[in-house]
């Protein structure tokens, strides 16, 4: 999306502010406690600084191709993410999760019918994963990854396709798995398609059944077990479809698809705190975060453009960039946007910025990098 040109409001701390209506919250508030408090549609900022020093200019004239906003622009990557043979078959139907390794420097793709893919050296090599017929049967819909001391990271991964939540380590030499809960709304034995998990601490993972009766709820990791809790169902959304953890403030963001809201949750209160608003229309996945910024992947975006990905300052509570791979980077696949993560590879002394984002029906997967880009 391309900023108008109001009048704009220089602002001490690098932003500019841009003279427009905030977009409309997708649905009006209700009075159901489950569905939160009433939507805040978040404005729209313009950044001219970030949490990084900026990416050398490129040269005047050059014609980079560039999507986004201010200091939050991005240019196609068209050189990384072979890959694998075996793979080929099953990339047009792809319906995964992106997720991110950073001491191997190894990021992670899930691939129904194949498992998880890896690629390293800056996303220059590939392989698929060798694991237990588990990751490979269904589909990896959404992940992810925690870090342990002297330990490899585990993963757990949600299957929409076979109803089940995995829990393994990197080394994917055993995969423990919960099917269907034991808990009052699934007493039927019915409807659960889990979409996404969030780790929210060394023995805690949350759940979210997105595809299903669309209640969130927690489980033990030791032993690997649900607690009997359970949240939402679909008065708080109709599609629940990602669960990403925020360790900053301790709270979960659930990311109700349909209704274009992030919604904040605090496990310790076990309330909805706020409900943020994107634009109408915009179908939101799942959000990544990296330090105050939060990645929004939309199915649609508003107006029932091709998917986007949008760029959330969490503390300021605005939007500050809008990025288009299909309509403005090139990348035919990507009409509907189901997950993207950050990629900040901390080598060297300066310090690259990468969007990796997978794309469904059609199924791929892309990077883009931050750039300076001059007219």
């Amino acid at each position: 999306m391309k900023f108008p040109n109001p009048s704009l409001t220089a602002l001490a701390t690098g932003i500019v502010l841009l003279s427009l209506q905030p977009p409309a919250a997708a649905h009006p508030s209700t009075n159901d406690s489950a569905a939160g408090p009433a939507p805040l549609a978040l404005p729209v900022l313009l950044e001219t600084r970030g949490p990084v020093p900026a990416p050398a200019p490129t040269a005047p004239g050059s014609g980079l191709k560039t999507s986004g906003q201010g200091f939050w622009t991005f240019a196609a990557v068209p050189d990384v993410l072979p890959l694998p043979i075996e793979t080929q078959p099953f990339i047009k139907g792809a319906h995964g999760t992106v997720l991110v390794d950073y001491p191997t420097d190894t990021l992670y793709w899930g691939l129904e019918n194949i498992g998880f893919v890896g690629f390293s050296n800056r996303l220059s090599s590939s392989w698929v994963v060798h694991a237990g017929p588990e990751l490979r049967r269904g589909n990896l819909h959404g992940a992810d990854i925690l870090a342990r001391s002297g330990k490899p990271p585990l993963i757990a991964a949600a299957d929409n396709v076979e109803g089940e939540v995995y829990l393994t380590d990197t080394t994917f030499q055993k995969v423990e798995k919960l099917g269907i809960p034991s808990l009052p709304p699934y007493s039927d034995k019915k409807g659960f398609a889990p979409t996404d998990v969030a780790f929210t601490g060394r023995n805690e993972l949350y759940v979210t059944d997105g595809y299903g009766k669309a209640y969130f709820m927690p489980t033990t990791l030791e032993p690997f077990s649900y607690t009997g809790k359970y949240f939402g169902g679909k008065a708080m959304s109709q599609t629940p479809h990602g669960i990403t953890w925020s360790p900053a403030d301790r709270t979960l963001l659930i990311s109700a698809r349909p209704e274009a809201q992030i919604k904040q949750w605090s496990p310790v209160k076990e309330q909805f705190l706020q409900v943020l608003g994107l634009p109408a229309g915009s179908i939101v996945c799942d959000v990544d975060l990296w330090g105050d910024y939060a990645l929004a992947a939309c199915l649609d975006s508003a107006a029932g453009k091709p998917g986007a990905l949008y760029i959330v300052n969490m503390r300021k509570r605005a939007i500050v960039s809008v990025v288009k791979p299909k309509e403005e980077l090139g990348y035919d696949f990507a009409q509907h946007m189901h997950d993207a993560c950050w990629y900040v590879p901390r080598k060297g002394r300066t310090q690259d910025v990468y969007i990796v984002f997978t794309a469904w029906n059609p199924g791929g997967i892309g990077a883009l990098k931050l750039v300076h880009a001059n007219p």
